[in-house]
């Protein structure tokens, strides 16, 4: 008898007995329905998160940021000259692996226009930051090598500074606004930047800043200024590795030997959040795991018993010249046959559930169809009712058939 035709035998076992078979189906269906959904509140959850590493530059972002002294190098801070714009035209003449570098002054402004004020975030960079950052524009353009040359008086809005300060479709690109009192030509509008972790917008910091050329920033607007970052991005992110030792040995030969900086990658926010998201589907896998497991045991009671009831079938098939091979193969495929049915139903039904959340949850909570989980989902049940039809197999296969046709 081959599988094929046991699973036949199977699907008239569990219509023969549907009561029954049904109750196991839905031990089953639980089962994989709660691996499924379980899996999709983590995919869920962690969604926004990810938006934001990636929107913040991704992995292939290298930054370089002040540090604190130690005690021991405290009497001679005054000989490193901190983070410059020579550090920059260092390390782009000698890191050509790095895709771009934009050091970067930051400075909380007030924007004014026609009496409306605004309190915000500028960054003083070059162009390349809205690679490293992944800034997009929806109007207007960004700096020119003229504007840095030029140290030119020109802006680049995020929406919410245009929101405070321009009224709803009023032209922005061309405007004059002022900046710490200082008139300023906007040139470029960035795009409106969304996604949400219940009612935050994780992305918000995207809109609410502001950019002008950083010579302008280190000259017009806080001369004398140290750079607050030297953001970096690699070519490639085998790259980063060697990058961040490479960058690090430049700037220490820059900051004669001073420890009043460090070179770091977003891996640790990476590392942090892998460990976060696999300790939520140790969690979910130990629920979907007690479901299946109670699904397995229902399939073995139910296989238990209907070799009870197939005792003299088992004893004719057996006279007829059927091997214990034929009978074990038989009760395995009617197991997988129960299992896959219900995983295809706890499919079926993880689905639905995960629609109607989606629409009835916030953004953040709601959970979202990860492909990955209904293979899982799916492989696990029949796996369960492998392993559920074995004993049950096991024990029919060795029945004696002289024994058998004597059953009462």
């Amino acid at each position: 008898m081959n599988l094929f035709s046991g699973i036949l035998n199977g699907l008239g076992e569990i219509w023969a007995h549907k009561l029954r078979s049904f109750l196991t189906m839905l031990c089953v269906l639980l089962g994989v329905m709660s691996m499924v959904v379980t899996t999709g509140f983590v995919e869920g959850m962690f969604a926004s998160w990810s938006t934001s590493l990636e929107e913040g530059g991704g992995v292939e972002k290298i930054t370089g940021m002040p540090k604190a002294l130690s005690t021991r190098q405290q009497p001679f801070r005054a000989l490193s000259p901190g983070f410059t714009l020579e550090d920059e035209e260092a390390l782009r003449r000698l890191l050509p692996d790095l895709a771009h570098v934009s050091p970067e002054l930051d400075a909380n402004v007030t924007f004014q226009r026609r009496g409306k004020r605004h309190t915000g975030r500028l960054q003083g960079v070059r162009n390349d930051i809205f690679a490293i950052n992944r800034y997009d524009l929806s109007d207007g353009r960004v700096f020119s090598d003229l504007d840095m040359a030029d140290r030119s008086e020109v802006v680049v809005l995020g929406t919410r500074v245009v929101d405070e300060l321009f009224e709803k479709d009023e032209p922005v690109v061309g405007a004059w606004i002022e900046v710490d009192g200082r008139p300023m030509r906007v040139i470029g509008v960035l795009k409106h930047y969304e996604s949400y972790y219940q009612d935050f917008n994780v992305l918000r910091w995207k809109n609410q800043i502001a950019f002008v050329p950083i010579t302008t920033m280190l000259h017009k607007l806080k001369p004398g200024a140290s750079l607050s970052w030297m953001n970096m991005k690699a070519s490639h992110l085998s790259q980063v590795g060697e990058l961040v030792d490479s960058a690090t040995n430049i700037l220490g030969h820059r900051h004669r030997g001073l420890g009043d900086f460090e070179v770091k990658t977003n891996d640790e926010q990476l590392a942090s959040f892998a460990r976060t998201k696999a300790s939520f589907y140790f969690f979910a896998a130990g629920i979907a795991g007690i479901s299946l497991l109670v699904s397995g045991i229902g399939i073995m009671n139910l296989m238990l018993a209907s070799i009870n009831e197939r005792v003299r079938e088992i004893g004719i098939r057996k006279a007829l010249g059927a091997t214990g091979r034929n009978i074990f193969s038989q009760f395995v495929a009617e197991a997988v046959a129960l299992s896959l049915l219900g995983g295809v139903l706890g499919v079926g039904v993880a689905v639905g559930v995960i629609l109607g959340l989606g629409a009835a949850l916030p953004p953040g909570l709601a959970p979202v169809l990860a492909p990955s989980a209904f293979v899982v989902g799916f492989t696990f049940s029949v796996v369960v009712g492998i392993l559920a039809g074995i004993y049950p197999a096991m024990q029919a296969s060795k029945l004696d058939p002289i024994d058998a046709l004597r059953y009462e």
